[in-house]
């Protein structure tokens, strides 16, 4: 291992260390006996609902970008299931959400599709998770410039930048594919042996990537994977605000009345960003309790309080999230590879 990965785990050590030396200082093992204890069941299964829910649109999305690609045989919605529950799996696991790779390491080698309809799939999903996230965003700055009277002028110029982002990548990707299937080829054209034969490969599937690209950006399904992506982030943030309900409920109405939706979809937004970091904690656990408790701090909960209901979320949600997506490796390595 060398010095650059040491020091990345090491810092992710002392992230979720200090995480637990925090909770340690502020809480009892009585308060947690308590808060999951007291966690409203309707609440639960409300967001177990709203969970499954997203998934299944989650897997849906992946096979309309697939049967918009060049895919031979695209899976079927159980398949696509599996693959979206294991690869979440190592989403949660692996830092700077390069777990979600998996998804085009399950579907190439388990399900046999085509590289290109993998790859092309997978960066459409992930740029239309960022338009899904917009409308949301949107209204949670509208709703909280309502509460507060603030004009939210830095909040509308970060949604503006994300917007732009989103629509550099989806103009970028198929140039960036083709450039790279460029540069591979002249490389190639000067090696020889193994190293030629490698970069000559890559140009070809560079350059039917981005021929995938063009084709699913033709297919006129522009209009439904934003309809479907907007009703993934509403079903995910709705299911989120929902569980934390069932733990707040229980400190009494006040508690209650202050985790108004467009703070604790600011909260959750902020805690996923910090989350994705390339250091961010072991499993994500250190940096998404620390920004998402500090929001719940300054909403006026008190410290004990600001500290667990962001720990209680996250290891609930880490929890089924482990279980699903674990049944489901198990259920995909069954599966006999060609």
């Amino acid at each position: 291992m060398n010095l650059r990965k040491l020091t990345s785990l090491a810092v992710a050590l002392a992230v979720t260390g200090g995480l637990f030396y925090f909770l340690a200082r502020t809480t009892t093992w009585e308060d947690w006996i308590a808060i999951f204890g007291g966690l409203d069941a309707r609440c639960l299964f409300g967001f177990l609902a709203l969970y499954l829910a997203s998934m299944a649109l989650r897997a849906a999305r992946y096979r309309l970008l697939l049967r918009a690609s060049s895919a031979v045989s695209p899976p079927g919605m159980k398949d696509l299931l599996l693959v979206t529950f294991a690869s979440n799996l190592f989403v949660d696991l692996l830092p700077a959400r390069s777990g979600s790779l998996a998804y085009i390491v399950f579907l190439n080698r388990k399900l046999k599709v085509e590289l290109s309809s993998c790859v092309s799939s997978f960066a459409y999903s992930f740029v239309f998770d960022i338009f899904g996230m917009l409308p949301l965003f949107g209204l949670a700055i509208w709703l909280h410039a309502r509460q507060t009277g603030d004009s939210g002028l830095a909040l509308y110029g970060l949604l503006a930048v994300l917007a732009v982002a989103g629509v550099a990548a989806l103009v970028m990707l198929e140039r960036l594919l083709n450039w790279g299937a460029a540069v591979a080829g002249r490389r190639a054209a000067r090696l020889g042996g193994r190293q030629r034969a490698f970069l000559q490969k890559a140009a070809a599937e560079a350059l039917a990537m981005a021929a995938d690209v063009t084709r699913v950006r033709q297919s006129g399904v522009f209009w439904r994977l934003l309809g479907v992506s907007v009703a993934i982030r509403l079903g995910k943030y709705v299911g989120l605000y929902v569980l934390i309900m069932g733990f707040a409920g229980q400190f009494g109405q006040a508690v209650v009345d202050a985790l108004g939706f467009p703070l604790v979809l600011f909260a959750l937004l902020a805690a996923e960003a910090t989350a994705s970091l390339p250091v961010s904690g072991i499993a994500g656990f250190g940096a998404y309790e620390g920004v998402m408790g500090a929001t719940l701090l300054a909403a006026g909960l008190a410290q004990a309080q600001a500290a667990m209901i962001p720990f209680a979320l996250h290891l609930t949600t880490q929890a089924i999230d482990y279980c699903l997506g674990g049944l489901a490796l198990a259920w995909l390595g069954l599966k006999k590879r060609d």
